[in-house]
């Protein structure tokens, strides 16, 4: 995230605690979460807001591991998929979650 923000302070929040915990206690100004948390957390917490961008910094595509040699599980899971796209399901999650312009 340096690169994003070079002349922020940068703070790094151990776990069990969460970067957004610092938001709220106002110990930070800002955190950086993915699109889907951001509004999760802006419903439950209305003092908090999401900073509209104009494109994400840094996409990062979701994936499924699948055992190499179960074909049919392959199979059935890229069938799940190509009829779920198919019906319009991933456009509908992507419009939820405002994961599209």
């Amino acid at each position: 995230m340096k690169q994003f923000f070079p002349n922020a302070k940068h703070k790094i929040v151990e776990a069990p605690a969460r970067d957004f915990q610092e938001v709220l206690a106002g110990r930070a100004d800002a955190h950086i979460t993915s699109n889907v948390e951001a509004y999760k957390l802006v419903a439950k917490y209305p003092q908090m807001m999401v900073v509209p961008v104009s494109a994400p910094k840094a996409p990062t595509p979701i994936a499924m591991l699948l055992p190499q040699g179960d074909q049919v599980w392959i199979n059935y899971v890229n069938t799940w998929i190509k009829l779920k796209t198919e019906r319009g399901f991933f456009d509908s999650l992507g419009k939820k979650w405002q994961l599209s312009n």
